[in-house]
């Protein structure tokens, strides 16, 4: 027989021990895995939380949610949102019954916007002050003390751009044992406030804006959203009425417009359309079409440069400015040029305020704009939501609420009585206190002459379309009486001008 290598034996290959080389693996995996968890509970906590219920949100990381004082969002608010903080945990230890309310604001800000820090503060102090008077019988508000108002502070984000986080998380506070009855604040008039008051309105919890005054969040057919504050419409007309006393005064009288083409800041758009109708039906005339600029891209300085050059070439005695404050800072560089310097009235609407808080400005630079101001021969006078010049005009001596306000604001934050009155020029603590107290005495309604009826969203609303008439609210900014599109009826307000010393003189009462 021939041998044959095909044929020739080959011993069997052992069998590889594969269980060891396994059970080693899955440890390894095991170990990656909660190494990884490990790792990623740390990231969400280290990147993400910025305090219990407060998460990182956007390209920005801007911390959005709900505190209860326990979390300041920014050192500017420190001082104010730890007394509310306090006196939070007064009334859940006092045993008594509470809701809360909620104010709400673009709590964060980026170089170029800190003034409106400055504003927001004022709101929330003002808010916390009537939480005091709401709570504290001693302080003569009349209003009985039950339920409790415990006050939360949500961040809607930088130019309310975090609208959808923020709203989700007070739709699940007005259903557990928050006892989330209402929303206040809401900052200014841009897309992400419309969106967010669309959102709690479809949710059912009414809402109090103090100081945001675009027309298009109003709806008669669909109640929820009530503010303190004259619209841009009623701003309008006021401007207008005013504008065509000096017309008629003096016939030679000239009125330009500048307007801001930002289609998406429902302020501007709101202000430009709100006066151009309320010229028209009083038969205010302007020169020309209207001079434009737009907002929000690059080269805004340029455009102010030859809107600067129009206005000096019309020579109008006042201009309607529909745009924002931080851009009327703009047209008063523009006109304080050399070759420019031609004397003008700039009327406008409430958010002048915004050209001059400067907080955070070095004083070399308030000294600079303050001297391009004057330069600028700029006058600035504007519809204001409040002052407190206002409230004398407005309420027999005997009825003001404004003295014993101001006694409480010393005690909580200081200063002399001049002191006091300078800090409320501009407005913002009257109407963040004229916001919350509005919700505070629906609150009250709703529980009725006892304080045991429930208090829910539903019952808020109802109280709240009640205030009309000889039912209406005794603000510091005067008198709060609703029309059926939520929106204050015919509340009167003040004419301001903002001088370049940062101080807001009242000039005389404006009524749409």
């Amino acid at each position: 027989m021939v041998d044959n290598d095909d044929d020739a034996f080959v011993p069997p290959r052992p069998p590889r021990r594969r269980a060891p080389w396994v059970a080693v693996g899955v440890l390894v995996l095991a170990g990656a895995v909660w190494g990884g968890a490990e790792a990623y509970r740390a990231w969400q906590h280290n990147r993400v939380e910025c305090a219990p219920g407060i998460s990182k949100q956007g390209a920005r990381g801007e911390c959005i949610g709900v505190t209860d004082g326990s979390f300041a969002f920014d050192p500017s608010l420190k001082d104010v949102v730890g007394k509310i903080r306090a006196e939070n945990a007064r009334v859940e230890r006092s045993g008594k019954a509470y809701v809360s309310l909620a104010y709400v604001e673009p709590l964060t800000t980026v170089k170029g916007e800190e003034e409106a820090k400055y504003g927001l503060r004022g709101e929330l102090v003002g808010a916390y002050l009537a939480q005091r008077e709401l709570n504290d019988p001693d302080l003569g508000a009349g209003r009985g003390d039950l339920p409790q108002i415990r006050l939360l502070v949500g961040n809607l984000g930088l130019r309310s751009e975090q609208w959808r986080t923020l709203t989700r998380d007070l739709v699940e506070m007005s259903r557990d044992d928050n006892h989330l009855v209402a929303v206040a604040g809401f900052g200014q008039s841009r897309g992400g406030t419309r969106a967010a008051v669309d959102a709690l309105r479809e949710a059912g919890i009414p809402m109090m804006g103090a100081t945001v005054t675009a027309d298009s969040l109003s709806d008669t057919a669909d109640p929820g959203f009530f503010r303190t504050s004259a619209p841009n419409r009623d701003q309008a007309r006021g401007a207008a009425v005013y504008l065509m006393a000096q017309q008629r005064k003096d016939p030679d009288f000239k009125v330009a417009v500048i307007r801001d083409r930002n289609e998406d800041d429902i302020y501007n758009t709101s202000i430009s359309s709100a006066f151009a109708q309320a010229a028209a039906s009083r038969g205010l005339r302007t020169e020309g079409a209207p001079l434009e600029f737009l907002s929000g891209v690059d080269g805004v300085s340029n455009a102010f440069s030859s809107v600067a050059d129009k206005v000096c070439d019309l020579k109008p005695d006042a201009v309607f400015f529909a745009g924002r404050g931080i851009n009327i800072r703009n047209f008063i560089y523009s006109m304080s040029a050399p070759d420019r310097r031609c004397p003008v009235t700039l009327v406008t609407g409430d958010d002048a305020v915004g050209a001059y808080y400067g907080s955070l400005e070095s004083e070399s630079r308030r000294e600079k704009f303050r001297t391009e101001w004057a330069d600028s021969r700029v006058t600035v006078l504007y519809t204001s939501l409040a002052h407190p010049a206002l409230a004398g005009k407005l309420y027999a001596a005997a009825n003001n609420p404004l003295p014993d306000f101001l006694s409480l604001y010393r005690a909580e934050f200081g200063g002399a009585a001049d002191d006091t009155m300078q800090v409320l020029q501009d407005g913002q603590v009257i109407m963040g206190h004229d916001a919350v107290w509005t919700l505070g005495v629906a609150v009250r309604n709703a529980a009725g002459p006892d304080g045991k009826g429930q208090v829910n969203t539903g019952a808020t609303l109802q109280m709240l379309l009640q205030l009309s008439g000889r039912s209406a609210v005794s603000g510091l900014s005067g008198p709060i009486s609703f029309a059926s599109d939520g929106n204050p009826d015919g509340k009167p307000m003040a004419l301001v001008r903002m001088e370049p010393s940062g101080v807001y003189t009242f000039r005389a009462v404006l009524r749409p």
